[in-house]
This record gives C-alpha cells, structure tokens and sequence, in this order.
C-alpha cells in the first residue's frame, strides 16, 4: 500500500514537473517572439523573413513553430531553423543556445561578433560571455538579463520597453 502511494506520488511529481518545464518553454518561445518585434535590424540584414534559430532546445523550437504559424514581425514572416552545432548556424536574426549547449556561447559570439544578430542564452550570467539575452529564474519566475551594449555591438537597436523590463547588465 505504502509502495502503491510513493508511486502515485512520484508520478504525480514527474507529470507536474514536466507540464511546468512546458509552460517555461513556452514562457521562452514568446519572450523569442516579443523580443523579435521590439528589435531593430539594420536594413540590409532583413529580407522577407525573420530566421530564428535554435541551437540545441527542441521544446522551445515546437513551441515556437506553433507561435509563428499564425504571427509575423510586421510584414516579415518568421522562419524557425533547428542547429545541432555551431558550424549549423547560419544567417540567421536571433539565434537561442539552450542550456545544454551554454558552453558553445564564447565560440559562438566570437563567430558571430560582426554580423547583426541577437545572441539569447538559456542560462543565467552570461551576458559576461557574450549574450546579448540571457533566461533566469528568480523566486520561481521567468526573467531576463539584457546587455544593451552588447545588442548596439551587433548593430542592433532594442526598444526602452525591452530594456525596462529587464535586469541591464553591462
């Protein structure tokens, strides 16, 4: 009986862990989508389409997929890629690195200091190594670090509203 209950509750842990890390990937796929519109790319860098790309996080890419199935920035459609590795990423205007592969962000700001993209991480602190966005959790809730300067590196603008509701680090 004792067994039957810890198992039950076990479950029921695992199902509500699994449902709230679902909500926190669909949390981040519209921060990725709001951030998108409050951006500004320099004009040769926009065609017709947004590209985001999602290097190593495949819930946020699914959740992702279904927000821009009926959204678009502006008149731009969005197109979401996935990469498995850095030499996968190419022109793209937001590229998120999942948790799993944090420890690609150095390499991946080096290959992408002078074009004009939005680097977000999907851990906490690492504005310092490169991102422009980094994903954190205080106190149970969603927030974000923003490095203003590091988005005016990449030749980007980002709206005062995104800045705001932030945590600026430098």
């Amino acid at each position: 009986m004792k067994r039957t209950i810890l198992l039950l509750c076990a479950i029921y842990i695992g199902l509500a862990s699994n449902e709230a890390k679902g909500q926190t990937a669909a949390y981040k796929a519209l921060f990725l989508y709001n951030f998108s519109k409050n951006i500004d790319w320099p004009p040769m860098s926009t065609d017709d389409e947004l590209v985001i790309t999602i290097l190593g996080d495949q819930e946020i890419s699914a959740e992702l997929q279904k927000i821009t199935k009926t959204k678009k920035v502006g008149n731009k459609n969005i197109k979401i890629l996935s990469a498995a590795s850095i030499s996968d990423v190419q022109n793209s205007h937001i590229v998120f690195l999942g948790s799993n592969k944090s420890s690609l962000l150095k390499s991946l700001s080096y290959k992408k200091e002078k074009e004009p993209v939005l680097l977000v991480a999907d851990k906490g602190g690492l504005c310092s190594q490169g991102a422009a966005i980094s994903f954190l959790t205080i106190n149970g809730k969603l927030k974000y670090e923003i490095s203003p300067s590091i988005i005016a590196a990449h030749n980007l603008k980002v709206s005062h509203k995104v800045v705001s509701l932030g945590i600026e680090v430098q």
